[in-house]
């Protein structure tokens, strides 16, 4: 070990001293070899020329210069205020450019998803969105009841008029994007928040697309008037705050509102009829009835409010200070005042001991019972 130690020393001593030497001879070569240029950098530089006499540097050379630095003063000075005018309408037009091109990809993507098979081809909602629901652990004691059904699905084209109804632009969008992300309802998520598939630019595009695809309020309340007037014409033992109810809250506050008609049972095992439950007495939504209601908003004037704006996303409401969430849509940009405290005074009319627990029977029913 000591002798290749002592090898190796020699080697590196050896490998340092050729560096050296070597260094020493190319420092040697050039310097002899500049000695013939000294006192000749005039003649030998090959970018040295002839230059003009004083007189003529700080004289019209001068002036050139001095009035070439005025003129691109005022081409600054006349070209800043120009460009600030038109960067308005320039950034505008890029958003306006960058949400067009969002939107498209959104609808791309809509497409890709078959977000229409639930909500209709133009947007409106549909009544054969299918999904397979477990109604046997509602009101009753029955573990499982599975049922391949439909379900009635909102509209997106108003999804603006009911949800994030103070967002002028997309930068003010939360309450759908919280919807995308983690699912409202049956709607699965979507987000990868929420364990879906889309990234978070995916979800935004999707909100593009429901931007630009969005009815004003006026077609909103034009649609929602048409609908309730044909359910009066249908059911005129019907009150108009029932009608209302069922129309726009029973999805939410009615077991089984939206699935409630034709049903397949699981392995061929027949049909059967979905039966809502009792009005009100709650599903995503919390039950409505006149106990409820006067506990949690004495002053009818307070429901209506609510109704009106909806719940705000941990802001509390009510006398026992609720936390709001996105659950809760505003009614106000699709509903008047009038229809909105109709649907209050019938909500306030249901009976607590009516909204009680359905026997597993009440849930469905067969071709033979009806």
């Amino acid at each position: 070990m000591i002798y290749a130690a002592t090898t190796e020393r020699s080697i590196a001593m050896v490998l340092l001293s050729i560096v050296v030497v070597g260094w020493a001879i190319y420092v040697f070569v050039n310097i002899r070899r500049s000695k013939s240029e000294v006192g000749s950098e005039i003649e030998l530089a090959a970018n040295r020329g002839s230059l003009p006499d004083d007189e003529v540097l700080e004289g019209s050379r001068l002036e050139r210069v001095q009035a070439f630095g005025v003129l691109m003063l005022l081409i600054i000075a006349l070209a800043l205020p120009i460009y600030w005018l038109r960067e308005g309408g320039r950034r505008s037009g890029a958003e306006q450019g960058f949400g067009e091109r969002a939107a498209a990809a959104g609808e791309r993507l809509a497409e890709e998803l078959e977000c229409v098979v639930c909500h209709g081809a133009d947007l409106g909602g549909a009544n054969y969105a299918p999904v397979v629901l477990d109604i046997g652990n509602q009101f009753s004691d029955e573990d499982t009841y599975i049922v391949k059904t439909t379900w009635r699905a909102p509209a997106l084209d108003t999804v603006f008029a009911r949800f994030d109804t103070d967002a002028e632009n997309l930068d003010e969008v939360d309450e759908v994007r919280q919807i995308l992300n983690y699912g409202r309802g049956v709607m699965p998520a979507w987000g990868l928040p929420g364990g879906g598939p889309l990234t978070a630019q995916e979800v935004d595009n999707i909100i593009a697309w429901l931007w630009r695809e969005r009815i004003s309020d006026e077609a909103a309340r034009a649609r929602a008037l048409s609908a309730k007037e044909i359910a009066m014409t249908a059911h005129p033992e019907k009150t108009e705050g029932q009608v209302l109810f069922e129309l726009h809250c029973a999805r939410c506050h009615t077991p089984r509102w939206p699935a409630r008609g034709a049903a397949q049972l699981p392995n061929n095992g027949g049909e059967v009829e979905v039966v809502p439950g009792p009005a009100g007495s709650g599903r995503y939504g919390p039950a409505l009835n006149v106990v409820s209601l006067e506990r949690l908003f004495p002053d009818i004037e307070d429901q209506i409010s609510f109704i009106t704006t909806g719940a705000a996303d941990n802001v509390a409401y009510g006398d026992f200070a609720r936390l709001g969430n996105y659950g809760m849509p505003g009614f106000g940009r699709v509903l008047s005042e009038e229809e909105i405290r109709a649907i209050s005074e019938y909500e306030r009319s249901l009976d607590p001991a009516e909204q009680s627990t359905v026997q597993f029977t009440e849930l469905h029913r067969t071709k033979d019972d009806k």
